[in-house]
């Protein structure tokens, strides 16, 4: 197979140490380049997640990896743009997770609801770890810090209450911490999103 990025081709051979060689090649570019690493395209086909399995999978077949990167700022970006799609959408949802909370019983679905809340608080949390990282934050870099610094107290807590199934705490927590944390962190995305001068001299 070959493996490409840019307009560089290596030839490896389609054996298991091709996936050692991926991997050891990405986080050079990666180091080197000062670029986030946002996926391989494996003969035409994007894959996000799982690279080794899909790899060993087809590895026999397997005649082009392409290595996908983006520059720090196009991640943060495209990042800020998806949390607050996300946040659109939860804040509402969290107001029923309240509610149910409160009356002291949590269906299937609202404990389904809450799993996909700390999933979605640990990837927001990812986000504020790559943009601490990044030479030039986005505006209202300050604004969106007090958000997320208080998404990162308020998933300890939530994380503690739901292994014990207080409901009623966990409402509290949602009501008086996660839900004010969001709203910050919405309202400081919004009005960095309309500052398009940040993608410009994308580095």
């Amino acid at each position: 197979m070959q493996l490409k990025y840019k307009n560089e081709y290596f030839q490896i051979d389609n054996n298991e140490s091709a996936i050692n060689i991926i991997i050891e090649r990405v986080n050079q570019i990666v180091e080197d380049q000062a670029v986030v690493f946002s996926h391989l395209l494996i003969d035409d086909i994007e894959v996000y997640e799982n690279h080794e399995e899909y790899i060993k999978k087809h590895l026999n077949e397997i005649a082009l990896v392409e290595i996908i990167t983006r520059s720090v700022k196009e991640t943060i970006w495209e990042a800020m743009k998806s949390i607050n799609s996300y946040l659109q959408r939860s804040i509402p949802a969290l107001t029923e997770l309240v509610d149910e909370g409160y009356e002291g019983f949590f269906s299937r679905k609202s404990w389904e609801g809450l799993a996909q809340l700390t999933e979605g608080m640990q990837w927001i949390l990812k986000f504020m770890i790559i943009a601490e990282r990044a030479p030039q934050k986005p505006a209202k870099w300050d604004e969106m810090v007090k958000g997320l610094k208080q998404c990162e107290t308020s998933f300890t807590q939530l994380l503690e209450a739901s292994e014990v199934m207080d409901t009623v705490l966990i409402s509290d927590i949602l009501s008086y911490e996660v839900t004010p944390a969001y709203e910050t962190l919405r309202d400081a995305l919004v009005l960095s999103l309309k500052n398009e001068e940040y993608l410009k001299n994308v580095n």
